[in-house]
């Protein structure tokens, strides 16, 4: 065999256990990575991914999860757990049984959505597709897992605290994690944290109560039940007011519902009310556009 020949087939064999390499990195059983990640110290990196047709999905995996620098560096600190929602490959009952419940618990609506949770399974960050290859990818990564280092600093101060400044550490805990991950994950933070502030001196009562009252509000509209939505989210306003994140995202869904009962002027109201809530909020761009693509004539 020449030189040139050996050289090309070494080359081929490194390539080929790269990718195998890749493949093996991940697991698709939530139970096995949370014990592994317990035991060996390290946090979940979650692939909500749609394998055999969602584009963006095959092309984060092309770009980054199958490079080398990935497979070798992110299992440094991440167990990787792959939920995966396929439209050919068969998946059996009891996979997509635990793929269902933990999408409904990380409240995951499009794909490819990366979580990022501690080893009990409690989110605390979450991403998707971005370009610039692996190594960025892994910079992103490392720039979300200081989250669950703010947050786990500020659980450990508010144990020795009390009263309202115990409220405002556990709010701490909660501030720099996306909101959709809040609910569902942290209730018993959320429930102290009304409980410590009962007469909202900080203002904590009303925001996370209105935080809690959104799942019951979105369960009512996709159910059609539009009114009962409506109802919900005027109780709730009325109730925790109509300022803050939280009642940006009661307004938006309430808009949502008017919309699709064809009452586009309140619809618009409503909208402009949720972008003025939190002008800064996660969902002003997104209230921006809508306004702009759906009302723009819209008196």
């Amino acid at each position: 065999m020449s030189k040139r020949v050996l050289v090309v087939c070494v080359v081929a064999a490194l390539v080929a256990m790269s990718a195998s390499a890749g493949e093996a990195a991940w697991t698709e059983n939530a139970a096995e990575a949370m014990a592994t990640a317990a035991k060996d110290g390290k946090d979940l990196l979650i692939d909500f991914t749609g394998s055999d047709w969602c584009g963006w999905c095959v092309k984060l995996d092309k770009e980054v999860f199958s490079q080398e620098p990935f497979v070798t560096e992110a299992p440094k600190s991440f167990v990787l757990l792959k939920l995966d929602f396929p439209r050919q490959r068969q998946l059996s009952a009891e996979v997509k049984k635990q793929n269902a419940e933990w999408q409904a618990k990380l409240r995951v609506t499009g794909y490819p959505t990366i979580i990022l949770a501690d080893a009990t399974g409690k989110p605390y960050a979450k991403t998707g597709y971005k370009a610039g290859g692996p190594e960025k990818y892994l910079e992103n990564l490392a720039e979300l897992r200081k989250v669950r280092v703010a947050r786990d600093e500020a659980l450990a101060k508010a144990k020795t605290a009390e009263g309202i400044e115990k409220a405002k550490l556990l709010d701490a805990t909660l501030s720099g994690i996306d909101a959709n991950l809040v609910l569902g994950n942290y209730a018993d933070v959320m429930d102290e944290i009304v409980k410590l502030d009962a007469e909202n001196k900080a203002g904590l009562k009303n925001k996370y109560g209105a935080l809690a009252a959104l799942p019951a509000i979105e369960a009512a509209s996709r159910k059609k039940d539009f009114d009962g939505a409506i109802k919900l989210a005027d109780e709730a306003l009325k109730t925790y007011g109509d300022t803050g994140v939280a009642a940006q995202d009661i307004l938006f869904a309430k808009s949502l519902c008017l919309y699709r009962k064809n009452d586009k002027p309140q619809a618009k109201s409503l909208l402009e009310a949720a972008l003025k809530a939190a002008p800064d909020g996660p969902k002003a761009e997104q209230i921006k556009a809508i306004l702009d693509r759906l009302f723009k004539d819209t008196k």
